[in-house]
C-alpha cells in the first residue's frame, strides 16, 4: 500500500452517540457524506431505534467524537445484501479528511485488496487482507484471506470500504462477513451498487471551499451545506482540541497568526459573505483577475462569489529554523452562481 493508503484520510468508524461499542466503518465521499451499512446503523441506535450515531476518522487527530445525522438508512431484504446501505452526514469534516477515491470496474477477480475493520478487541481497528475471487449472482463482490496468520474479515468490518491494491483505489463497502469463519470470507458491495441507493455518491457538494495548506498538506474540500433561507454560519480558525471547534481548522504555529474564531463564512438567503467578527484580524479575498487581494473590513463583511478566494497569512517554518509567512487560500465554489 501507498503511505495514504496505510492510513485512509477517509476510513471512518461508527459508533454509537452514548460511547457505546464500535458498531463498524465507513466511507468518505466527496459530498461530505459517510456511506455505511444499515445493520451498522441500526445496532447504533439500539432496541428502540432512538439512539444517536457517531463517527470518528481513526487516522486523523481531531477525528473523533462528530455527531452524525442519518441521511439514509435502507431496510435491506437481508443483513448483508445489496441494499444494506446507510448514509450520514457527520456534523463536521476533520482537517486532514479526505474522500474516498472510487473505481468502477468490472474486471475485478484475483485482484489482491484490503479492508480496515474493528473486530472484536480491537476497537482502534485492523487489517485484513484477501484475494477477489469474482462476483457473486446477487452482485456483491466476494473475496477471502489468503494469508496465514492474519485477520481474517470478521463483524465489526461491516461499512469499511475495500482498496484494491491494482487499481490504487476503494471498489466497494464491506457488508458481511461468512458465517463459517474458517472460511475467512467476506462480501462487499461495489461501487456501483452503493450508487444505486446513493446517486450523489462522488458528486461534491454544489457549494463548497477547497482548503490549500500552505504548510505542504494536501488540499481538502469542505462542504457549505445549508437548509431553508435564514441565515447560516460557518466559522473558520485555529482549533485549541476543546469541545467547540471551528468548522474550518487550519494549522497554526506560535507566534499565532490564525486566530481561534478567525473569520466566518454566512449564507443569508441564498448570497454568501465573508465576516471579521473582530478587530485586528486580517483576512483578505482574492478576486478572479484582479490584482491584490481586498482586504475584509474590521467587524464587517465582503460579498464572497464562485471563483473568489479568502486568503489567511500563516507561519512558516523555515530549513534554517527562521520563520517565513505563508498564506492559507480558502477557494469558494458555488456551483448554483458561476457569474458575478
Amino acid at each position: 500500500m501507498g503511505s495514504k493508503a496505510e492510513k485512509p484520510p477517509w476510513q471512518v468508524r461508527v459508533r454509537a452517540a452514548d460511547g457505546g461499542a464500535v458498531a463498524g466503518g465507513g466511507t468518505l465521499c466527496a459530498n461530505g457524506t459517510v456511506l455505511t451499512c444499515a445493520h451498522v446503523v441500526k445496532q447504533c441506535r439500539g432496541p428502540d431505534g432512538q439512539g444517536g450515531v457517531r463517527v470518528d476518522f481513526p487516522f486523523l487527530e481531531r477525528g473523533s467524537g462528530i455527531p452524525a445525522q442519518i441521511v439514509l438508512a435502507c431496510e435491506p431484504d437481508a443483513i448483508g445484501g445489496p441494499d444494506d446501505v446507510a448514509v450520514l452526514r457527520p456534523d463536521r469534516i476533520p482537517y486532514g479528511a479526505e474522500p474516498a477515491p472510487l473505481e468502477e470496474n468490472a474486471e475485478l477477480a484475483g485482484h489482491t485488496v484490503g479492508a480496515y475493520g474493528f473486530p472484536d478487541g480491537h476497537p482502534d481497528g485492523v487489517w485484513a487482507g484477501g484475494r477477489l475471487a469474482g462476483r457473486t449472482a446477487g452482485g456483491l463482490l466476494q473475496f477471502a484471506a489468503v494469508s496465514q496468520p492474519g485477520h481474517p474479515p470478521a463483524r465489526g468490518f461491516s461499512g469499511s470500504p475495500v482498496w484494491d491494491e491494482e487499481l490504487r483505489a476503494v471498489i466497494g463497502m464491506v457488508t458481511a462477513v461468512d458465517r463459517l469463519a474458517a472460511l475467512r470470507t467476506a462480501y462487499a458491495l461495489p461501487v456501483d451498487g452503493l450508487r444505486t441507493h446513493w446517486p450523489e455518491l462522488a458528486e461534491p457538494s454544489p457549494v463548497r471551499l477547497w482548503i490549500h495548506d500552505p504548510h505542504g498538506g494536501p488540499p481538502r474540500m469542505a462542504p457549505l451545506r445549508t437548509t431553508g433561507p435564514g441565515r447560516h454560519e460557518f466559522w473558520i480558525g485555529r482549533g485549541d482540541g476543546g469541545p467547540r471547534e471551528p468548522y474550518v481548522l487550519l494549522a497554526s504555529r506560535p507566534p499565532h497568526v490564525v486566530s481561534r474564531w478567525h473569520c466566518l463564512l454566512a449564507c443569508e438567503f441564498g448570497q454568501w459573505y465573508v465576516e471579521s467578527p473582530m478587530e485586528q484580524v486580517r483576512t483578505y479575498v482574492r478576486h478572479p483577475g484582479a490584482g491584490g487581494p481586498e482586504l475584509v473590513p474590521e467587524v464587517d463583511r465582503l460579498r464572497l462569489y464562485h471563483g473568489d478566494t479568502v486568503v489567511i497569512r500563516a507561519v512558516l517554518s523555515a530549513a534554517d529554523g527562521q520563520q517565513a509567512s505563508g498564506c492559507w487560500e480558502l477557494e469558494f465554489v458555488d456551483d448554483r452562481h458561476t457569474v458575478r
